[in-house]
């Protein structure tokens, strides 16, 4: 049986006014939106290497996102 380590993490810095969302499944960030130089970018469920430029998600909408991508793979 196999068994997954699957996390939301949130990080909120209020002094920088940024929220980083990010879905952790064993150790790997497969999907997030986060703030760096300035701006919030995502980091895709397809390729979440890839920053691709984005206005920042409410946390309840990416918990939301975040199950149907643990849906998608099979794992909830």
């Amino acid at each position: 049986m196999l068994r997954w380590a699957i996390f939301i993490e949130i990080y909120a810095n209020l002094k920088k006014q940024k929220i980083n969302l990010a879905l952790i499944v064993s150790d790997n960030r497969i999907y997030g939106i986060d703030k760096e130089g300035g701006f919030y970018h995502e980091h895709p469920f397809e390729n979440p290497e890839l920053h691709i430029k984005r206005e920042p998600l409410e946390i309840e909408d990416f918990v939301v996102k975040s199950i149907e991508y643990l849906k998608e793979l099979g794992l909830i």
